[in-house]
């Protein structure tokens, strides 16, 4: 072979190389750096990050549609359009979370246009991604949902701003749209007490129409499982969204037993994220279906070490394994992609169970397995119908990036979910399409006007910030 065949054959390999490992963990890497970013305000290093997700994997509905929203938000609405009408072409009626991705679908589109100013085009997409999110459990969505559907109904005023007497540029806004407006800021204030853009909103127009009886409902929990124990006194609060992580007909306990979670506390709860582990652990044990196989497999030691726990499911009983849980003790590191492959041989192999493993770690895999990435690995889970489901007790900050470029693809690519300990608020919080969230929207300033004379007396003028 001559030197020039070889170099053309060599930067062939290493570009496919490139391609395959771009599309795994970091593209995931990607992602969540992308959305930390749009987080914190940096959108042109969000698009960055986002760009490069989706272009590692163009058909990942998440990352398309998290590429349009910052492109929305950098007013490039043309080219959102374009990603917003792939995502649609990547709905899948067959994933168990349809609705939810229906409403993210409808929801970024809506914000597409209101970033846009195109605020008579953001109105039907926003109002249905509300109906859609009235049936989700998800009530910081619902509310983010909500006051960008206010937001949306004040602002669409028709014509442009203008600029009379001693007003600065304004649009003219009746009473009926203040009123629409409101209610939809009420009610993403009663979905999240904790929104602040939303209770601003909410306060600014209750109190500008002269609104006196303003009681509010809050929204309750949907969850159908509730938190039964009191037996445990160092769980953080929200422990029955993790409860719905046990509906299945075999479960694996898979848990993270390195040395880290004894050298963290959670000090919330003042205990070690070892005895939180155990508990939560425990938890989930005492309120699973007595109908449901269980199994636990334990994290630890290095890459080669046996599993200090290794039970497949239904081979010992309830009691038993919550000995075995009683005495664990802390082990190594987190081999977890080599313990991970060999996790669904602890199932049966009756096809027609539900299966899943729960997750429990504060850590991100220390061992590579040449030739494996583990995203692209995970999706062999999904097609077999094992879901994993995580809680990590790391924050979802940048520090961080890695481990929770990990849990995504593995909780995406199997239909799962993640939960994270927020310290702060000594709860358990969801991570998924978590930019949402940081949609925030606040009304600009409004003012009652007599622009049109004094027999017009319902008449406001919004003053829009450039």
């Amino acid at each position: 072979m001559t030197l020039k065949r070889w170099l053309i054959t060599l930067g062939c390999l290493l570009l496919t190389l490139v391609l395959w490992a771009g599309g795994g963990r970091e593209a995931y890497r990607n992602y969540f750096l992308g959305s930390y970013y749009f987080n914190e305000g940096a959108y042109l290093r969000a698009e960055n990050h986002l760009q490069r997700a989706y272009q590692a994997d163009p058909d990942e509905f998440n990352f398309t549609l998290a590429y349009a929203l910052v492109l929305g938000r950098l007013e490039r609405t043309r080219q959102a359009e374009t990603l917003l009408g792939q995502a649609r072409g990547l709905l899948n009626a067959r994933h168990p979370d349809i609705a939810h991705q229906r409403a993210l679908l409808h929801f970024v589109t809506g914000m597409v246009y209101t970033y846009g100013r195109q605020y008579a085009k953001a109105l039907r997409p926003l109002q249905q991604a509300a109906e859609l999110q009235e049936t989700l459990d998800y009530p910081e969505e619902r509310s983010a949902v909500y006051n960008a559907l206010g937001y949306a109904r004040i602002l669409n005023q028709g014509r442009g701003t203008g600029s009379h007497g001693s007003l600065g540029p304004h649009y003219h806004v009746h009473r009926r749209d203040l009123e629409r407006g409101y209610e939809a800021f009420r009610r993403a204030y009663e979905s999240n007490l904790q929104n602040t853009s939303a209770r601003a909103n909410y306060e600014t127009l209750r109190d500008t129409l002269g609104i006196t009886d303003y009681s509010l409902r809050e929204d309750e929990p949907r969850r159908s499982m509730r938190y039964t124990s009191t037996k445990y006194a160092n769980l953080p609060a929200r422990m029955n969204d993790l409860l719905a992580f046990t509906e299945y007909d075999e479960v694996i306990l898979l848990l993270d037993i390195s040395g880290s979670m004894v050298m963290e506390d959670v000090t919330c709860v003042a205990a070690y994220r070892f005895e939180v582990m155990r508990q939560s652990a425990q938890l989930l044990l005492e309120n699973m279906a007595h109908t449901t196989k269980v199994g636990i497999a334990t994290i630890g030691g290095d890459c080669g070490t046996e599993p200090r726990l290794w039970i497949p499911v239904g081979s010992r009983s309830r009691h038993d394994l919550g000995y075995d849980l009683q005495f664990l003790t802390p082990d190594g590191t987190t081999p977890l992609l080599t313990i991970l492959q060999e996790t669904p041989t602890l199932f049966t192999d009756t096809v027609e169970h539900s299966k899943a493993i729960i997750f429990i770690s504060d850590g991100e895999n220390v061992c590579r397995v040449p030739g494996t990435d583990i995203c692209a690995w995970s999706e062999s889970l999904g097609r077999n119908n094992i879901t994993i489901n995580i809680m990590t007790f790391l924050g979802a900050s940048l520090d961080n990036a890695n481990a929770f470029a990990e849990y995504s693809c593995l909780a995406e690519n199997t239909f799962g979910q993640i939960l994270y300990l927020d310290g702060d608020r000594c709860r358990l919080e969801h991570y998924r399409f978590d930019l949402v969230k940081a949609c925030d929207l606040d009304l600009p300033p409004i003012q009652r006007v007599d622009c049109w004379g004094p027999n017009v007396e319902n008449l406001w003028a919004i003053f829009p910030e450039e």
